[in-house]
């Protein structure tokens, strides 16, 4: 006569099974993320957000800030604007006043 499992042994086992897919579905869908905001970084690295053109580095008071050549914007990567307000004063530490 073979062995039937319990009640309980078997919604153990159905409790076990759906745990393993919530886990495994959990991760897929972290992978899926991290892809895409891989893709969106390559897409969007080192072009100008205004226009969507090419930027370049460019030197301004020993600071490497981000230039768009086709429709004039300087962008500036986080510390940059208090690098060169260690170095300028006036107009500048204003301007920043008003960002913070």
């Amino acid at each position: 006569m073979p062995i039937r499992p319990s009640d309980k042994e078997e919604e153990y086992f159905a409790r076990q099974q759906a745990e393993l897919k919530r886990r495994l579905a959990e991760e897929a869908r972290r992978k899926l993320e991290a892809e895409e905001r891989e893709r969106a970084r390559q897409l969007h690295y080192m072009k100008c957000p205004k226009c969507g053109m090419d930027l370049q580095e460019i030197g301004f008071s020993d600071v490497r800030v981000d230039k768009c050549f086709s429709c004039g914007g300087l962008w500036l990567d986080e510390g940059e604007l208090d690098r060169i307000l260690d170095k300028e004063a006036g107009f500048l530490r204003r301007l920043r006043s008003i960002f913070s």
